[in-house]
């Protein structure tokens, strides 16, 4: 129904029922839907109208919402859920008086019917309102349940779909990239520690430990938290050192282990005794420093440096003297053979081929 057409059929019903009565007479109110029936959900209009004197200004439901509120969102009248205002009309009646009218847009949500008692309308003058009801309004809701539904009907059966191989595809492809990650990280530790080996330092065990007795000589002793590990270096410096010259596992032995192996092994007939007793010493003043909290004056310690640096010296010197012994013994073997007859034996030793 338009604006129009309901102002047409408002006017109508008016003019009927105020056209007997004084305008002068009692006011008099009206309410008109533009539907006997909808559907839940479905939207109507819904027509309010009032006949007065002329002398009062109408109030209309929408008029007595706060002014807070005005703005924000429905309202209810009843059954009925007012979603906005679709037009406010007024006109002079010709015997005196006028009729004014507001149209609503409405809604309904509820089952069977839908009503409203009465619609408050008030008339003001001068701060004064003079309120009342409009007449009650009703409305049939029409079924949304198809006619021929007897009964409730079962649950529909569960949708079945082709079953998807693509979650596992991409599944399996992506383990095989964690594998082939896993391995690549795996080789490319394998190729960094291969790497390590190979990049051992070219600076002979002799230069390195004489380098690193140089740089420890320079520390600060005048703390006394700075003994011990001083004493830590120290060793590590000696035992790396007859290690790498002795082929024998230093680092990994303890003092008592280090001399015995370095007595039982080939080292034992390089190493004269007093080298050997010197190492024996440094370890063992070293450990009592390291495990038994021995302190020792300041100037014993910088005394070990020295002495470490004498065993160090003394070691790699009688390994020089094998070595060249070693190098006159098989030069003098290759000489005797060259000139000896051929098939026959010489009386001179073969040099040993056990590194030393």
């Amino acid at each position: 129904m338009t604006l129009r057409s309901s102002y047409r059929q408002m006017l109508f019903f008016v003019a009927l029922f105020l056209g007997a009565v004084p305008a002068a007479v009692a006011q008099q109110y009206e309410t008109h839907l533009s539907a006997d029936s909808v559907t839940v959900g479905d939207r109507f209009e819904l027509t309010v109208v009032v006949g007065h004197d002329g002398t009062r200004e109408p109030v209309f439901p929408h008029d007595l919402i706060p002014d807070s509120l005005q703005a924000s969102a429905y309202f209810t009248l009843g059954d009925f859920e007012i979603l906005g205002v679709n037009g406010v009309g007024s006109r002079d009646w010709p015997g005196g008086g006028r009729i004014d009218s507001v149209i609503y847009e409405a809604t309904t949500f509820a089952l069977d019917t839908a009503r409203v008692a009465g619609i408050p309308v008030g008339l003001a003058e001068n701060g004064d309102t003079l309120q009342a009801l409009a007449p009650p309004a009703f409305l049939r809701i029409g079924s949304l349940v198809p006619e021929d539904a007897t009964e409730i009907q079962d649950l529909a059966e569960l949708a079945t779909f082709e079953r998807s191989w693509w979650p596992w595809i991409l599944g399996l492809l992506a383990l095989a990239g964690v594998l082939y990650g896993l391995w690549r990280w795996r080789r490319q530790g394998e190729e960094e520690s291969a790497e390590a080996v190979q990049a051992e330092p070219a600076i002979p065990p002799y230069q390195q430990a004489l380098d690193r007795l140089s740089s420890l000589q320079k520390e600060d002793l005048a703390d006394p938290e700075r003994i011990k590990p001083f004493y830590v270096e120290l060793t590590d410096i000696l035992r790396t050192y007859v290690g790498r010259r002795t082929h024998v596992p230093a680092l990994e032995s303890t003092t008592r282990e280090l001399i015995d192996r370095l007595r039982t092994s080939a080292s034992g007939t390089v190493l004269p005794d007093d080298v050997m007793k010197e190492i024996d010493n440094v370890l063992t003043h070293s450990d009592l420093v390291k495990f038994a909290d021995l302190r020792p004056i300041l100037e014993q310690t910088r005394e070990m440096v020295d002495q470490t640096r004498t065993v160090i010296e003394g070691t790699e010197s009688a390994y020089r003297e094998e070595e060249l012994r070693r190098e006159r013994e098989r030069r003098a073997a290759m000489e005797a053979a060259q000139y000896a007859p051929a098939g026959a034996k010489t009386d001179h030793p073969q040099p040993e081929t056990e590194e030393v």
